[in-house]
């Protein structure tokens, strides 16, 4: 009955438009395919980039490299895999691909020719490859890889004689180094911490990479950045910078000298703004590169002659490519552009920059550019074709004053038949973090299907309240000991401006939110009783209890002062469960079964809350899931699922507008 009742919700009372162009469901969001990676060659002249789909029968994601020429043309399909396929990475004289693929179970590096042949593997590591990189003569590849079990180890798990100790005994990841030659694999660094990002030196002689003390999430932000040689098997690697917080993102200087880095030198190790800096690669003092730079740079790339980086950055709700003087100075912002975009590849004499954009309008592509001021992006794929059939809503950036008069940003979707005058139901919805941020992407996602709300005549509202990233570390430290207070009132005062505007109608409007924007939603439940219905996803309900039970203590320490035993008035007034008596809305919670992130307590503890206080509550745990939905059925069924819920009770049962 419930899937009659899906189908039935997008399949009553069509608009007038529906003969034209159709309206976009749940389904169409899981034929969106993505488009990723975007790695030009070094002569400029193709660009390789990963295609994912989703398979509704097998309920699995599949991903495979692709090919086209920079010039333009048709894209080919490079592998075609029943299994992943990603991370390709152009050799250094660019006439082969080398990519991770599961083919064989365990990731492993292969290696196939860019005009044709069948793939080849070059590595047999037990545990699986994470990530690598060629040297840049081509001769041998860097890997990450996670420590192989001890012949105990393998015994014991085969025995099911395996019981897990806290915080003891982790399998941390090492460096190997395979050479292409001979064929064989050899462990370079065995140093007792979690290894990545590997970066080789430009003559081939040394390593740059990155480490946290341990595999947790927690020790996330606790990182390093190493050197060590390669040439000797034993030798020691060196800490690059002695700082408390973070350093990492290493990368090389065109003459080896000197390396790029980002770091944040703060006591804060979790939350607040890294810097980008340079420090000789021999070791001495970093110096600032971007000094007084507002937004949160990305990973540098050098320019050929080794004068200028290159840099990405969230500007707000957009993302903008951006150069500084290695020497330091005023950054220049090389794009305007609406929109998001990862962060480029380039030529290898930086005349040609590959990169994946998308808008509110178009799902991902592949582009390229020429030059570097101002860059002209060229689209040179279409994976998404099927979207020209469909009515999408309209977007636009608003911007209103919350209570305190801070100023707030958000993305407005309307409905594809708006009329100014008219005021429609509304949704608004929570980002996570909670230092994430609404930005203009194509919104086609389990988390994300605006569009479909759209087609069925709702306004949805996504607001960058305080805390969220791309505005600044003043906005986003601004939450800081204040959960439930400015950001809450940030949502609020954006929804009571729509209503003022003639947008919302102030009886039919629904929030939803996923992690801590299942934490802002909980809050709201118990706050106010404006909303006719919520949806609390993965969310945050006592943090008392959340903190001792999840993987980030750090994260919940720093914004909230202390332990929860340190400071319990802190932790108490800030929870959803302090005031569970006061909720009185309509509640849909959904969460996966194997989230360590918010553990599920949360859940049980926030439907029992509503349950016996007389709150119609649902709660849906699904099965195998961690923080996200990763399989496509229970992606669909949480779509569907959700727009049901709200349908029902912000709309009236079996309505739609």
């Amino acid at each position: 009955m419930r899937c009659i009742t899906f189908a039935l919700l997008f399949l009553l009372a069509p608009p007038t438009w529906a003969q034209q162009r159709r309206a976009m469901t749940p389904e169409d969001v899981m034929a969106i395919k993505g488009v990723s990676d975007a790695q030009v060659s070094p002569d400029g002249k193709w660009v390789a980039y990963v295609v994912s789909a989703s398979d509704l029968k097998e309920s699995a994601v599949n991903t495979d490299v692709w090919l086209v020429p920079a010039a333009g043309g048709t894209p080919l399909q490079l592998t075609k895999s029943a299994k992943a396929d990603g991370q390709p990475r152009w050799s250094p004289d660019g006439k082969l691909i080398a990519f991770l693929s599961a083919r064989e179970e365990k990731n492993q590096i292969w290696l196939i020719s860019p005009f044709g042949g069948e793939a080849e593997k070059l590595t047999d590591s037990k545990s699986g490859v994470q990530s690598f990189q060629w040297s840049p003569d081509g001769s041998r590849i860097a890997f990450v890889a996670q420590r192989d079990q001890t012949p105990e180890e393998e015994r014991r798990v085969k025995e099911k004689d395996d019981p897990q100790e806290v915080d003891r005994n982790f399998r941390m990841t090492r460096i190997w180094i395979h050479d292409l030659a001979a064929k064989k694999s050899a462990e370079l660094v065995k140093d007792d911490l979690q290894m990545g990002d590997v970066q080789w030196s430009p003559d081939g002689a040394r390593l740059a990479y990155s480490t946290t003390p341990t595999p947790k999430a927690d020790d996330g932000s606790r990182s390093d950045i190493w050197v060590v040689a390669v040439a000797d098997s034993g030798a020691v690697p060196r800490k690059l910078v002695e700082n408390p917080g973070p350093d990492n993102a290493p990368r090389w200087s065109p003459d080896g000298r000197s390396i790029a880095f980002l770091s944040r030198s703060t006591s804060r190790i979790t939350t607040g703004q890294s810097s980008l800096k340079i420090i000789p690669a021999e070791g001495g003092a970093p110096r600032e590169v971007l000094a007084g730079f507002l937004y949160q740079p990305g990973p540098a790339t050098w320019s050929a002659d080794g004068r200028t980086l290159y840099f990405a950055a969230t500007v707000r709700t957009t993302t903008q490519l951006f150069s500084v003087p290695a020497a330091g100075g005023t950054p220049r912002q090389l794009t305007d552009t609406r929109g998001v975009m990862s962060a480029p590849t380039w030529s290898r004499d930086g005349s040609v920059l590959a990169f994946v954009r998308a808008d509110p309008q178009q799902p991902n592509d592949v582009h390229v550019s020429r030059g570097t001021a101002p860059l002209r992006p060229v689209k040179l794929t279409d994976h998404n074709p099927q979207v020209r059939e469909l009515t999408l809503g309209r977007s636009e950036v608003i911007r209103w004053k919350s209570r305190d008069s801070l100023e707030i940003e958000g993305i407005l979707i309307y409905p594809i038949d708006y009329q100014p005058g008219r005021k429609y139901p509304t949704m608004a919805f929570i980002h996570g973090g909670p230092s994430g941020v609404w930005t203009e992407g194509f919104p086609a996602s389990w988390g994300n299907y605006a569009h479909v709300w759209a087609g069925q005549g709702w306004v949805s509202f996504f607001p960058n309240v305080r805390g969220s990233s791309g505005y600044g570390e003043e906005f986003l430290l601004s939450n800081v000991r204040d959960w439930g207070g400015g950001d809450y009132r940030d949502i609020q005062s954006g929804l009571d401006d729509l209503v003022q505007r003639g947008i919302a109608d102030p009886a039919k409007l629904g929030q939803s939110g996923w992690s801590y924007g299942g934490y802002m939603t909980a809050w709201t439940l118990t706050q106010t009783d404006r909303f006719r219905g919520v949806m609390v996803g993965a969310g945050l309900t006592n943090m008392y209890s959340m903190y001792s039970t999840n993987d980030l203590q750090t994260v919940l320490e720093e914004y909230f002062g202390g332990e929860p035993w340190n400071d319990e008035e802190a932790y108490r007034r800030a929870s959803a469960m302090t005031f569970i008596k006061q909720a009185k809305t309509p509640t849909l919670i959904l969460h996966g079964a194997n989230d360590q992130r918010v553990p599920v307590g949360q859940a049980q503890e926030l439907y029992m809350g509503l349950k016996k206080n007389g709150v119609p509550v649902e709660l849906v745990f699904y099965p195998r899931q961690g923080h996200g939905i990763g399989e496509p059925r229970l992606q669909l069924d949480k779509m569907k699922r959700e727009y049901a819920f709200f349908a029902k009770h912000v709309l009236g049962a079996g309505m739609v507008p």
